[in-house]
């Protein structure tokens, strides 16, 4: 265990190329959504549109998919001891599997191919079934963890979420490209995924990194132990009784549950944004300032989500998808990324007894600071293309650029610990 970080097991670390291969990945995908939002028709007009379904699944099983794998390769091992079998094997497979199913189902939705929606649905899925088995011998055969800390618990939370998400969208995919017979209307299914998507694998995954993350990087006081030992059981439960309300179109009950997770999910980033008012760092940093501007994206995304519930106009749903998957979810995982990345290749070179340099030379504060304001100009020009077509091509140039200038500061970070390893 880390005497630094108490309960975080660093020397088990898996090989610095299993998360990074993730984490380098991602944002190609971030750069080929700006592309289609900058050439296609009326994307944002409303959630329907070939080019929104294209876009949402760019970033939600593109980027943010293949961070979030990355991330729990890294994070399952050190914060819940589970160690992955043959990490780099599992990591390969993985990697293959998703990316080309990423690749072919956004393909598919962007361009009306059945064969490729269901072909990239099976690969899709198939990667995350792998994920699921490696990470459940893992956690079999991890010891128990002392410590007063959720996050462990919680990130076996989080993979349920993901598999009961993966598990919607191939009969998604199915009923799309195979005309599979759903149990309940197209778009209620649609609401279920989306759902479980954005909660119930990535809200809870957020939540659970965010407990050992937010303090030890941003130098703030810990989350309420009472907060954080019930935010994600609630959050999984009340996704629950919700889908089975919307099964059963039981409408008040719908509703109530419904108002009962966006609560939990403002608390959530409320409390962040307390925490951060709280740190002991003289001068927050620009990751530190992005990861509290998508905590503001994420409840203003929530705000418009409770709209479209109340107004059912098409722009209402855009606007929230808008908010929570760019500005939330984007900004906090650039973020994470920012920290994370340089944190692995300083970790990997101590380990490897070479004198490592400090983090900041392995990635300078500039480039960082302008990409991430970049990132919210991004933000800005998307929230108006919501309303004006044409701005939302430019959004599409100015995301296009956002996620290139976010590989290349990776790229900057790999290139100083190989010039390290070599000294």
């Amino acid at each position: 265990m880390s005497s630094a970080n108490p309960g975080l097991a660093y020397e088990d670390t898996p090989p610095l190329s299993a998360p990074l291969r993730f984490f380098l990945t991602a944002p190609l995908f971030g750069i080929v959504a700006g592309a289609v939002l900058a050439f296609g028709d009326g994307v944002l007009t409303s959630r329907w549109t070939p080019g929104a379904l294209a876009l949402v699944h760019l970033i939600a099983a593109g980027f943010m998919l293949q961070v979030m794998l990355g991330a729990l390769q890294q994070i399952l091992p050190v914060v819940a001891g589970a160690r992955f079998p043959a990490p780099l094997g599992v990591a390969s497979t993985t990697h293959a599997l998703t990316s080309l199913g990423a690749a072919g189902l956004t393909t598919g939705l962007g361009l009306g191919l059945p064969g490729a929606i269901v072909g990239g649905g099976l690969l899709l899925v198939a990667g995350i079934v792998v994920f699921l088995g490696a990470g459940l011998l893992a956690l079999v055969g991890a010891p128990a963890v002392v410590g007063t800390t959720r996050a462990p618990r919680d990130l076996r939370l989080a993979l349920i979420g993901l598999a009961v998400t993966g598990t919607l969208g191939l009969a998604l995919a199915l009923a799309l490209g195979r005309g599979l017979a759903l149990p309940v209307a197209l778009p209620t299914l649609v609401d279920l995924h989306a759902a479980w998507g954005w909660l119930g694998w990535g809200g809870i995954l957020l939540a659970a990194t965010s407990w050992v993350v937010v303090p030890m990087f941003q130098i703030t006081p810990g989350y309420p132990p009472r907060f954080s030992a019930m935010w994600a059981p609630a959050v999984l439960a009340g996704l629950i009784l919700w889908s089975l309300a919307r099964f059963a179109d039981a409408g008040i009950a719908s509703i109530t549950l419904g108002i009962v997770l966006l609560t939990l999910v403002v608390s959530f980033a409320a409390l962040t944004l307390h925490l951060q008012s709280r740190t002991r760092r003289s001068t927050p940093d620009a990751p530190f300032r992005s990861f509290r501007s998508a905590m503001v994206a994420l409840i203003l995304g929530l705000a418009a989500l409770a709209a479209n519930a109340a107004h059912d106009a098409d722009h209402w749903s855009v606007l929230a998808g808008v908010l929570i998957l760019h500005g939330g979810f984007g900004g906090a995982i650039s973020a994470m990324l920012y920290k994370i990345v340089p944190f692995l290749a300083w970790l990997n070179l101590t380990q490897s007894g070479v004198k490592a340099p400090n983090m900041k030379k392995l990635l300078p504060d500039p480039p960082v600071r302008q990409q991430l304001r970049l990132h919210l100009v991004v933000l800005v020009v998307l929230v108006a293309g919501v309303f004006e077509p044409l701005v939302a091509r430019l959004a599409g140039v100015l995301m296009a650029a956002e996620f290139a200038w976010l590989l290349l500061n990776l790229v900057r970070v790999i290139r100083a610990w190989q010039r390290a390893r070599r000294t």
